[in-house]
């Protein structure tokens, strides 16, 4: 998705681990614990990504992609592993200290709201 795309005001994501994302249309809350955020489209509630911090070693977010793309991302790289908890086939989980460049991540946040947005 580019910075243009209608949807899209910011996604920034830092060698740090921290992860800035904002969508018009999108909702924010923390069902699991404080530090997991999940984030939703508006309009149909559905599920685009989570953002995990300090239960984990590093900061990570989870995102949707079609079930080629995940396989693909699997063999890929290391920083990505099956969505824990989620259907493994759809859903990917991705430490933001790994090897996945900061880019990727955008876009892939980018197409997993996408993917369930109305």
């Amino acid at each position: 998705m580019s910075p243009g795309h209608p949807r899209h005001k910011t996604c920034a994501s830092t060698h740090g681990g921290e992860l800035a994302l904002s969508f018009a249309g999108v909702s924010e809350s923390r069902p699991f614990a404080p530090d997991r955020v999940v984030l939703k489209t508006a309009a149909n509630k559905k599920v685009f990504a989570i953002l995990s911090g300090h239960e984990f070693p590093d900061d990570q977010v989870t995102v949707k992609a079609d079930p080629e793309r995940v396989v693909e991302l699997l063999e890929r790289f290391e920083a990505v592993h099956p969505a824990y908890k989620l259907n493994r086939r759809h859903w990917v989980n991705i430490s933001l200290a790994g090897d996945v460049r900061d880019e990727l991540i955008q876009k892939l946040i980018g197409d997993s709201h996408d993917l369930v947005a109305p």
